[in-house]
């Protein structure tokens, strides 16, 4: 599974596009007064304004190479500064075999550097850019229906990592370990890692492997289309 596509929904355009054109470098591909999409590597990201009557909130973590995850920590730190949790402003997680790092967008979006040791490959460059991003490694997906969302999902053989069970009152990762690639399904109100911010349940478009769109309202609501 490849997370080829996403757009995410903001109540400021100009401001979001500065913050990841103008000051993080990403390559702007189209834009309007509603709307611009930048390259995060092979993928695609859309910021799309929404009423700003409309709660929403969203975390992604974009795949690194597995050797720059400290220069991508400095880089990170000269242009936004990094969110911290009890004195730590990094992370290893064993299961995923990654280090990450996080850090917030104008809007409290919560955004993540992750270099997968065993999945990402290593780049000969020896400074940090978002060039070097790989493609979006995982994007979230907050509802209260958690079981009949991870139903649907399973249909399409988007399922829980290492076969788990699925949690309803916890973060499930979705997506086969060897892929570099997850979506994050769980429900509201629980606290983002490494953030005082608590998950929304928020309107978003996932597309996985160019072949199936993930569409969810701001109810919550999931419709998949097949492309």
């Amino acid at each position: 599974m490849k997370i080829t596509k996403v757009k995410l929904y903001v109540h400021d355009v100009q401001k979001m596009q500065q913050f990841y054109v103008d000051l993080l470098g990403f390559a702007l591909l189209e834009r309007t007064a509603d709307h611009f999409t930048i390259a995060m590597g092979e993928s695609r990201m859309t910021f799309e304004k929404l009423s700003s009557k409309i709660p929403k909130q969203y975390h992604f973590a974009l795949n690194i190479p597995s050797n720059l995850f400290q220069q991508a920590k400095i880089w990170a730190k000269e242009h936004v500064g990094l969110l911290d949790s009890e004195g730590q402003d990094d992370v290893y997680f064993e299961f995923l075999k990654a280090y990450s790092c996080y850090f917030y967008d104008p809007e409290c979006n919560i955004v993540e550097f992750i270099a997968r040791q065993e999945i990402n490959p290593k780049h000969a460059d020896v400074n940090f850019s978002v060039e070097q991003v790989l493609h979006i490694g995982e994007i979230n997906l907050t509802s209260d229906d958690i079981q009949t969302i991870a139903e649907k999902l399973t249909k399409f053989t988007i399922k829980p990592m290492a076969n788990k069970e699925i949690q309803l009152d916890g973060l499930n990762f979705l997506g086969n370990y060897e892929d570099g690639a997850n979506i994050l399904l769980g429900p509201s109100e629980r606290l983002w890692y490494f953030s005082d911010k608590k998950a929304v349940i928020s309107p978003i478009c996932i597309e996985i492997d160019e072949a199936l769109q993930l569409n969810m309202d701001e109810k919550g609501q999931l419709t998949l289309i097949q492309l």
